[in-house]
């Protein structure tokens, strides 16, 4: 009602009707049937209602409609590991690439040389054994989950382990099958599966009794930190994190399964383990 009263329509009608309502005292000639002067005054009224009534709703309607908001442009990277195949241990034959060192060996004069029904190979009655490198693979998803594209610059692998003869080295980060190039360029909803590798052996100082003893200090889980240094579309750099547990258990039985195939018994003794059908002697533990 007051938008009504103040609206300029009204009052305009309002001053021409006490105009025309004043001109009959100047002039008794004009006058007009009472009526006229309502009717105007009603005219104005109505017209001002709907001017205000459409100036009103278009305010209300601007008030509720909601603003379209300004996207802001983000960037992100999600990385994540393959449910339920999230690593995996490995270990090498201890033969791999010595079928020439065999060939040399059986041609020697003096050695005596065989293979037994196992494969395991004699030299003078004594098994040949190397010690073998084992690995561990990470299954890694990386997907760009922002608005912009990604270039991931650089991948560092580390883990919580402080041994003194068996180390852990960050060999590759692969892509199918192949070293990963870096930089490394992914579009906005891409995804890539990754595998970081390590390699598992004996440090340089260290030998073959000394890298079996250290099984001995490895703790239950192995904490691995991965980190992922990125620069988006507009220059920003940024580094992501992710953390995986391996448990080392199944890496402690490759290499025990392994010396017990080969009869190295002494490995087995430096690492705390009973040879199969043995029982460990007291104070040996």
């Amino acid at each position: 009602m007051v938008a009504v009263l103040r609206n300029r329509i009204f009052l305009l009608f309002l001053v021409l009707d006490v105009l025309a309502f004043s001109l009959q005292w100047i002039n008794p000639k004009f006058r007009l049937p009472q009526v006229y002067y309502f009717g105007f005054a009603f005219a104005g009224f109505v017209w001002s209602a709907f001017r205000a009534y459409k100036d009103l709703s278009l305010a209300y309607r601007n008030i509720l409609t909601p603003k379209p908001v300004e996207k802001i442009s983000r960037s992100e990277l999600s990385i994540s590991f393959l449910s339920g195949n999230a690593y995996a241990y490995s270990i090498a034959d201890p033969y791999a690439g010595q079928n020439h060192h065999f060939t040399k060996m059986q041609k020697t004069k003096g050695v005596k040389c065989r293979f037994d029904g196992r494969g395991v190979f004699y030299i003078n009655d004594e098994v040949y054994y190397r010690m073998s490198q084992a690995s561990l693979a990470i299954n890694i998803r990386m997907e760009n989950s922002g608005d912009l594209p990604l270039e991931v610059l650089a991948i560092r692998l580390e883990n919580n382990l402080n041994l003194n003869y068996l180390k852990f080295s960050n060999d590759e980060v692969c892509l199918h099958g192949k070293k990963l190039g870096l930089p490394f360029p992914l579009q906005s909803g891409e995804f890539v599966l990754l595998q970081a590798k390590y390699e598992i052996s004996a440090s340089k100082d260290s030998n073959n009794d000394l890298f079996a003893a250290d099984f001995k200090a490895l703790p239950r889980l192995i904490l691995h930190e991965l980190s992922f240094d990125t620069r988006d579309a507009h220059g920003k750099r940024q580094t992501y994190v992710s953390k995986i547990e391996t448990v080392s258990r199944p890496l402690i039985d490759l290499y025990v399964k392994q010396w017990r195939e080969y009869d190295q018994e002494e490995y087995l003794f430096f690492a705390v383990h009973t040879p199969a059908g043995h029982n460990t002697p007291a104070g040996q533990m």
